[in-house]
């Protein structure tokens, strides 16, 4: 029987992937948290869970050994979105910690483990015209750490030959905790619920390349199964800027105000082709304004 381990699996996307397993004694989720909900919560769906820092080696090499499918989640998520006033210090922090635990992961995992990774389309951060459309083999330019340290990990995979998928995301959205909904559709989305103005930087030109957290984990459980492949794949469903993702909010509460600004933005965005997903046997789902009408309503 396979054993699916999950890293970071008490997060936003860990808890869709949950959803999506039928047969939850197979699942061991490895994550930092350690508060009674969320050990309760997996205690009654049968889930082995397991707290601990992927950072530390023999921590490291007692979690991967028996895992057949291995779902690396565990990161940091809420990164900064811009160089202004940039903590070096935490930079510093966030690309160590990836890197180091993508290291540990190849190390100490068996070599026939399938690896399935959430890179990020922010990879290609630094383009800097919003008109370009981006392919899988198109060459990255990331610039803050988060980006960087993604990237990283992708060549690790690559480098060590392991049995990867590697799914680069766009702003993932969807319902969760009031915590994590803080990128741009998730905080648009809560803010037009709350009768909250909108504020457009730049007038809202930039473009935003997004999916839904439910494609996310629909993506890679089917991939998990179904793809033998080592490969690596855009997952971005639309693409919309910021004006248009507040109109769509907007219409399902009409109270709200755009508001548009000349604040700076860090850079205009880009377009992310999925053209390549497409012709595998994956379909989206799920749709931005299915989420906002459902949320804001």
């Amino acid at each position: 029987m396979k054993k699916i381990l999950i890293t970071g699996g008490a997060g936003f996307i860990g808890n869709e992937i949950i959803k999506l397993i039928e047969n939850k004694k197979i699942i061991t989720i490895v994550d930092k948290k350690k508060d009674k909900l969320t050990l309760s919560k997996f205690k009654k769906l049968g889930i082995k869970y397991i707290s601990g820092n992927l950072i530390d080696k023999n921590f490291s090499k007692k979690i991967y050994k028996k895992a057949s499918i291995i779902f690396h989640l565990a990161g940091e998520t809420k990164v900064p979105s811009t160089d202004i006033n940039l903590d070096l210090k935490k930079e510093k922090k966030i690309y160590f910690e990836a890197t180091t635990k993508m290291q540990n992961l190849i190390k100490y995992s068996n070599k026939n483990s399938k690896i399935i990774f959430p890179s990020t389309h922010l990879i290609f951060e630094n383009y800097k015209k919003n008109k370009i459309i981006l392919n899988e083999n198109s060459k990255p330019k990331p610039n803050l750490a988060y980006s960087t340290s993604k990237l990283r990990c992708e060549q690790l995979l690559v480098k060590n030959k392991r049995n990867y998928i590697i799914l680069r995301l766009g702003s993932v959205y969807g319902p969760t905790l009031k915590k994590r909904m803080f990128n741009l559709p998730n905080l648009f989305a809560m803010r037009a619920k709350n009768n909250l103005n909108l504020k457009l930087f730049s007038k809202g030109i930039q473009i935003k390349c997004i999916v839904s957290v439910k494609d996310v984990a629909r993506a890679m459980v089917y991939f998990s199964k179904y793809y033998k492949k080592k490969v690596i794949f855009n997952l971005v469903s639309e693409h919309f800027t910021v004006r248009e993702i507040a109109k769509i909010c907007k219409k399902y509460n009409n109270e709200v105000k755009l508001v548009s600004t000349y604040d700076k933005i860090p850079y205009k965005g880009f377009y992310i082709s999925n053209k390549k997903i497409k012709q595998t046997s994956f379909h989206y789902k799920y749709n931005y304004n299915q989420f906002a009408k459902e949320y804001i309503n």
